[in-house]
């Protein structure tokens, strides 16, 4: 059977959910309409747009006016298998049993897929989405590169690079170095593990911010560096022991995130539970994310 190939971090959670919920369907179409039906890029698309997209997948093998009841199939098998974890997000599933020829009346009613996608896209993928980020991200060998960074000069020193196993020492300062395959627009997290503060977990985003990077365009293989010269900050320097992990994430279009403001505070960076979720949020209106991590240990110095 011919099935869709994921490309991207988005394209790997939709494929996750495909694979749950079609585990049992022998159906090509049905495949390939919860792939293109339920795709980041296809929110405005009409029925008859997604069912053009099905014909070419399966190079002609499938016609329009099919498409309502190979998309009911489907939405019948999603409530098979997610209805639970819809419900206990709040989601009405009367929303989802329409009656044919059934068509909105106001601007909040939606179609049945409607609020399919937007439980996925909204509830399910933010909250699994930093689990899924550092299950596909490549590690960033030569992509993520921390340097010593010369107390003297505001310059970066580009010739003293730590081999990739470097680790590095408590109150020394630093610049990291992001070099990527594409361009686009970096979202950088670090989260934090102090091993003096019983492992407590910090987590926050360094680019874009106006302390680190407030500019996080990036061109394909030229070094973006965090902090950035036009940055509040002037190093990385990093006070205790333990384990620092690093989350690249290249994205199309810049995301918007409502702490990240020309007025905003520049302190204000640290990423809870919440603005983690509309990071995700925000992912999921894209399909093109990009993931590379790299783990640093921070040792006394």
């Amino acid at each position: 059977m011919l099935k869709p190939i994921p490309s991207s971090f988005q394209e790997h959670f939709l494929h996750h959910i495909r694979e749950t919920v079609m585990w049992n369907s022998r159906s090509e179409p049905q495949q390939w309409c919860f792939w293109w039906r339920f795709h980041p890029q296809n929110r405005h698309q009409t029925n008859t747009q997604v069912a053009k997209q099905i014909r070419k997948s399966l190079n002609g093998g499938f016609h329009s006016p099919n498409m309502s009841a190979t998309l009911a199939a489907v939405i019948g098998k999603i409530q098979d298998t997610l209805a639970d974890e819809m419900t206990a997000d709040g989601v009405d599933l009367q929303g989802l049993r329409r009656e044919r020829g059934w068509s909105p009346k106001t601007p909040e009613d939606r179609y049945p897929w409607q609020v399919i996608y937007d439980w996925l896209w909204t509830c399910k993928f933010p909250r699994e989405g930093w689990s899924w980020a550092n299950q596909l991200a490549t590690c960033g060998v030569e992509e993520l590169q921390m340097n010593p960074l010369n107390p003297q000069s505001r310059k970066l020193d580009l010739g003293d690079i730590p081999s990739p196993e470097g680790s590095l020492k408590a109150g020394e300062t630093y610049y990291l170095t992001a070099t990527l395959p594409e361009s686009g627009y970096l979202l950088l997290l670090n989260r934090s593990q102090e091993t003096s503060k019983d492992n407590q977990m910090t987590t926050i985003c360094l680019s874009p911010s106006q302390a680190f990077q407030p500019n996080p365009r990036c061109q394909a293989h030229q070094p973006l560096h965090i902090p950035d010269v036009k940055a509040l900050a002037s190093s990385l320097r990093f006070t205790e022991v333990g384990e620092e992990y690093f989350l690249a994430i290249l994205t199309e279009t810049p995301l918007a995130l409502s702490w990240v403001r020309p007025d905003g505070e520049p302190r204000d960076i640290e990423v809870d539970e919440r603005r983690l979720q509309e990071i995700f949020k925000e992912l999921g209106k894209q399909w093109q994310g990009k993931l590379f991590y790299k783990r640093f240990q921070v040792r006394e110095g």
